[in-house]
């Protein structure tokens, strides 16, 4: 494609080429016809210079002087009598030559006085300008006098003034270029300069337009320059929707993916990570089908191309299961697929059947026993006053266990629900300590259990919920005193140990024993509802086992406060860490 500086100089061309044609064949034609007028006019002059001539000399005083007047000019003169026989020429033999009286010229002079014509000569084969003029000799007799030029005499002249004239307009019209391209490279400049000022700007940067030229040029940048301002406006405003837009959808729990016409990735937020086999940012331009992990997800936006829209649910398998749900849409450019996680909501409902199970199993047994001894009284015809008494105690034993299970799981879930706990108070995490240590050294069953405490000499001041507190401490040191007795029993060598220690951020108490211990295969789930160190419902000795909820209880304590708890490997017994801020 030619450019606008290309088009102008041929336009510039052609017309120089057009008006030196145009100016070479007008000049040289009205050169030529007016060279041709003015030959007729010099003939006509000296014909009527020589018909004066043969009137005062006669023929023979003009025959005497032809020559000198033919030698300036070459001019052909001619005598030719009324009845048309030649009588002189000077440049052809009168005897060979034919009779004149039919020659335009001659007849016309013989007519009107002067003729003149233009025409081949035979005689001495050239084209010929003839003037003929009827004169008088002195005695009165009449004549014909006919003068002439070759064309080509005239011919030479018109081709020298033409090539002059070629000469002149070549060189006009090469200064006439000359000063077009001047003037089309000040038009074309500006505007190359324009269109360099609009492709240099590749990393966003304000365009910047030149403002040199003639005022449609300045026009012209000024309204570049304003549709430059409109347009990165336009492109920030894109640019922060777009952001703002890959913030909200980056920010959404949920996985988002889109797959263009051509089968490849247009986009997938971060939470897609553990479905694709790359980082999303890095999957960008992607196929599909071999971005993608998961073969059930690939299924889906297949079918989704097709028009199939559908949801589907799945599992992957990591370091844990993640259960996914995922739901492919066709859209105008593609597909859009939408995947949640619905691992809590399955590891809620897990939890709920499991709690329903545990909790009518922990209430199973308390009942049956109830009914048992009610059944027992009603069926005894003679009532045994002291076995009446046993039953009324088994009874009222039970129902304080199902108290319990129920004062538990009253307040497991006060600590588990969105209700603003309320304010702590300043308290000594040293005191609560010794106080429940105490209080557990008095129990039957830490009969024969040695106990070690390391607690700071100044105190360990907490913000807290005393009563809170005071139930987790006793929960962690109750479950150490019930798998130390069991199993040690009555035989002495069980330890348990309770330490505080500063940390930078905060306290960590831990609380050790060389009981039964924990499993590891349970250590990370010990502290969820009715999950026990041991199997046995019952605790050996005088007490009823617990139902699995005194580390849950205690976990939720904890948390509330804004530590942690966890259970450590220890070469024997159990070992539980806690960590509570200063600030609680």
């Amino acid at each position: 494609m030619r450019t606008l500086k290309g088009r102008m100089t041929d336009l510039i061309a052609t017309v120089l080429v057009l008006a030196l044609l145009s100016g070479w064949f007008l000049v040289g034609n009205t050169v030529e016809e007016r060279m041709i007028s003015q030959a007729k006019e010099n003939l006509l002059s000296r014909i009527a210079i020589l018909a004066g001539v043969i009137q005062d000399t006669g023929i023979e005083g003009l025959i005497t002087n032809i020559s000198r007047w033919s030698r300036d000019d070459g001019t052909r003169v001619t005598l030719v009598a009324m009845n048309g026989k030649v009588l002189f020429d000077n440049e052809a033999d009168p005897g060979t030559m034919d009779n004149h009286a039919g020659r335009p010229e001659i007849r016309e002079a013989l007519l009107s006085g002067t003729g003149i014509n233009t025409r081949y000569s035979r005689s001495i084969e050239a084209d010929q300008i003839y003037v003929a003029r009827l004169a008088a000799d002195p005695s009165g007799e009449g004549i014909v006098l006919r003068l002439s030029i070759s064309l080509a005499d005239v011919g030479s002249a018109v081709g020298s003034a033409r090539r002059r004239i070629l000469a002149s307009l070549a060189f006009a019209g090469f200064v006439s270029l000359l000063a077009g391209l001047y003037f089309i490279r000040q038009v074309s400049r500006p505007l190359e300069e324009l269109t360099r000022s609009a492709l240099e700007s590749t990393d966003g940067t304000r365009l910047r337009f030149p403002s040199t030229g003639s005022v449609e040029v300045q026009r012209l940048a000024a309204a570049l320059e304003g549709m430059s301002s409109r347009l990165d406006d336009a492109l920030a405003a894109l640019e922060r929707e777009k952001a703002y837009l890959r913030s909200l959808l980056e920010s959404l729990p949920a996985g988002v993916l889109v797959v263009d016409r051509e089968k490849k990735i247009r986009y997938a937020n971060a939470a897609l990570g553990t479905l694709l086999r790359d980082l999303p940012e890095k999957m960008d331009g992607a196929l599909y089908t071999g971005a993608i992990r998961k073969p059930e997800l690939i299924d889906l936006i297949d079918r989704a191309f097709t028009g199939d829209d559908r949801r589907e649910s799945f599992v992957v398998r990591e370091k844990a299961e993640i259960f996914l749900e995922a739901q492919a849409v066709s859209i105008a450019d593609g597909v859009l697929v939408v995947v949640h996680d619905m691992t809590e909501r399955h590891r809620l409902e897990e939890t709920r059947r499991t709690f329903i199970a545990d909790a009518g199993h922990e209430f199973q047994t308390p009942l049956t026993s109830i009914r048992a001894a009610a059944e027992l009284l009603l069926d005894d015809a003679a009532p045994d006053p002291e076995k009446t008494r046993d039953m009324a105690r088994k009874i009222v034993l039970q129902q304080e266990r199902m108290t319990a299970l129920v004062d538990d799981l009253l307040l497991l879930s006060r600590l588990e629900s969105d209700i603003t706990p309320e304010p702590g108070e300043p308290l000594d995490l040293k005191e609560m300590i010794e106080d429940v240590v105490h209080y557990q050294k008095e129990t039957p069953q830490a009969a024969y259990i040695a106990w070690e405490t390391e607690l700071p000499d100044g105190g360990a001041p907490f913000n807290g919920r005393a009563g809170e507190i005071g139930r987790a401490l006793g929960n962690l040191v109750d479950n150490a005193v019930k798998y130390t007795r069991k199993r040690f029993g009555e035989s002495p060598g069980g330890v348990i140990r309770v330490s505080i220690e500063g940390q930078d951020k905060g306290w960590k108490i831990l609380v050790s024993d060389n009981g039964t211990g924990i499993d590891e295969k349970i250590r990370e789930t010990v502290f969820e509802r009715f999950k026990r160190g041991e199997t046995s419902r019952y605790r050996e000795g005088v007490s009823p086992g617990g139902y699995g909820l005194g580390l849950a209880i205690a976990r939720r304590i904890i948390e509330s406060h804004g530590g942690s708890i966890e259970a450590l490997d220890s070469s024997e017994g159990a070992l539980i860490s806690v960590f509570l801020p200063f600030k609680g």
